[in-house]
């Protein structure tokens, strides 16, 4: 082989594997400045908890359930609402799932909880949450991205799965980036009630 091609070969081959590893390293949730956050080497996980002064508020939005009913802003308003971004074809997605439902029933009354599906048919969507027995309803593919925006950037639907606790002013008391366990939406929904503003 020509020693030119040779040592270009080498050097494309260096960038790409250059390229993959940066792109592995910075491609990790990342959240900066968190109040409170943990990790875990399997999961990945990120919790970041926001000070009463400091939350970010939600926009308005308007979406449909998979059920056929409908969720807004203003649904909010009044009680600690937990929402998680999911796919039936997410695999942490499938492993958290019934961590989320432990939480829901052990929050019963203290807090609701919606899903917002995304990249999903809603056939798939319904197929997993009868599968896992989800008890409360979620946001339809559809709507998924105007529900993602109306949270100003804590939400994204490149990080699934990933939840975020609402106080019952309506503002992002805390978010988890990877998979959640049901301890901790319990603490978490238990400082956003201690710590709302309202």
């Amino acid at each position: 082989m020509n020693p030119r091609r040779k040592n270009g070969l080498v050097f494309v081959a260096t960038v790409v594997v250059t390229g993959i590893v940066a792109w592995l390293v910075m491609g990790r949730p990342s959240l900066g400045g968190a109040e409170g956050s943990t990790g875990s080497g399997a999961t990945r996980d990120v919790v970041q908890q926001y000070a009463p002064g400091d939350r970010p508020s939600v926009s308005s939005f308007e979406a449909t359930l998979l059920d056929g009913s409908s969720l807004s802003d203003g649904d909010l308003l009044g009680t600690v609402t937990v929402l998680n971004v999911w796919g039936s074809w997410c695999g942490p997605c499938r492993a958290e799932a019934p961590e989320l439902v432990d939480a829901a029933r052990r929050l019963k009354g203290r807090a609701q909880f919606f899903g917002i599906n995304v990249r999903d048919s809603p056939d798939a969507a319904r197929a997993f949450e009868r599968a896992f027995d989800i008890p409360y309803p979620s946001v339809r593919p559809a709507d998924s991205a105007r529900t993602i925006l109306a949270f100003r950037g804590v939400l994204t639907a490149a990080a699934v799965p990933s939840t975020v606790i609402v106080d019952r002013d309506g503002a992002v008391a805390a978010r988890v980036v990877g998979q959640v366990d049901a301890s901790t939406l319990v603490s978490l929904v238990r400082d956003a009630s201690d710590g709302a503003e309202g």
